[in-house]
């Protein structure tokens, strides 16, 4: 099969008014020749596609398994679903057809993806009997993976963490200590309910925070990191003191 860029495919389904594309889309592209979107009067039935919403890009290629339901899960149904970034366009794609292996029900996200909340948009569903089939749309979140350390000690009754920040970086295509907000949270013995021990930090340029102080029993422990436009919360590994 030959390989296409998006702006071609997306030329080829026939779909105008459209930005341009992103350029590091490589993903191989549909091919079928189709039908504008149909509306709900022309349609035999519905479409649906699920996907992950909050996606974590952690590596140069992630691939994604989407799901198809409803009318259209059946012999012969060919249907894409077009990625739309709000500022970049058509981004992306997923899409099912069996005759066509580029489109398995994968979603590919690439490193250098465009990140922030998007939306699956229909591009077509349609079977080789001449069924449509009306679609639906499914917003996402694609942000970079952050990362969270933690370590301790304890001298007597003296408790020290030791907190760590990372996010990916697209560049090297590894993770690096930056300055971020973050919490350091513990868990009584026994507990599964985290609480604040102490918040609103900040890591420094070597993306580290430390904290100590008095407390004789042991707890569970743990550095957890908000949210941000571009990165996702997470929480690290527990350590015990």
């Amino acid at each position: 099969m030959i390989r296409r860029t998006l702006t071609a495919a997306v030329a080829a389904l026939g779909i105008a008014a459209v930005t341009p594309l992103a350029a590091s889309a490589g993903r191989p592209l549909p091919e079928p020749a189709v039908k504008a979107p149909v509306t709900s009067a022309q349609a035999a039935g519905v479409c649906n596609v699920s996907v992950p919403n909050r996606v974590a890009i952690s590596k140069p290629l992630l691939i994604l398994p989407g799901k198809i339901s409803g009318d259209c899960n059946r012999t012969g149904n060919s249907s894409v679903w077009l990625l739309n970034h709000p500022s970049k366009g058509n981004v992306n794609f997923i899409g099912w057809d069996a005759t066509d292996p580029d489109l398995d029900g994968t979603w590919w996200v690439n490193s250098d993806d465009a990140i922030g909340s998007q939306t699956f948009k229909p591009a077509y569903s349609t079977n080789t009997d001449g069924a449509t089939y009306t679609q639906n749309s499914v917003p996402v979140t694609v942000k970079l993976a952050a990362g969270a350390w933690i370590s301790s000690s304890r001298t007597g009754d003296v408790v020290t963490l030791k907190g760590t920040s990372l996010l990916y970086s697209v560049s090297n295509n590894v993770f690096f200590k930056r300055s971020a907000a973050g919490v350091f949270q513990f868990r009584e013995q026994g507990s599964t309910v985290w609480q604040t021990l102490k918040g609103g930090l900040w890591t420094n340029s070597k993306g580290e925070v430390t904290l100590s102080y008095r407390y004789s029993k042991v707890r569970d422990y743990r550095f957890a990191l908000y949210s941000t436009p571009i990165s996702w919360d997470l929480g690290s590994a527990v350590t015990t003191r």
